[in-house]
């Protein structure tokens, strides 16, 4: 029977290669992105290097999700490195949740959007 700190050690090497492996997909362009920045310079920046975009107001975003909790307005914006748009029945492959509170980069990432949206009860899509 292993002792509970190998097990804590074994488990904490788990998660943290998780952490990692996360962040290793996180497009240079999100990386790019810095908490407090306004939500038209985030799309700015995440919409460098689209190729035939055309009128897209939102290039490289899979999807938006708006929510308005205790007067705050927040907003997801589903970053996709490929310009891919959501369709029906689709499942979140590949891309990155830039997270606003009222119009302001609150955070990015799957940790970060999975900490607020347990905090304000938003119920998570799959992935």
């Amino acid at each position: 029977m292993p002792h509970f700190s190998v097990r804590r050690r074994a488990s904490s090497l788990a998660v943290l290669t998780a952490v990692v492996s996360l962040a290793a997909c996180e497009d240079a362009r999100v990386k790019e992105l810095n908490a407090g920045i306004t939500r038209d310079s985030a799309i700015t920046v995440m919409a460098q290097e689209v190729k035939g975009g055309g009128h897209d107001a939102f290039p490289n975003v899979y999807l938006r999700e708006p929510y308005l909790i205790g007067g705050k307005n927040i907003e997801v914006l589903y970053f996709s490195p490929n310009n891919e748009k959501a369709v029906k029945d689709t499942v979140f492959t590949k891309v990155t949740p830039v997270v606003f509170v009222n119009n302001k980069l609150a955070g990015r990432g799957w940790a970060f959007w999975d900490s607020v949206s347990k905090a304000h009860g938003i119920p998570l899509k799959k992935r």
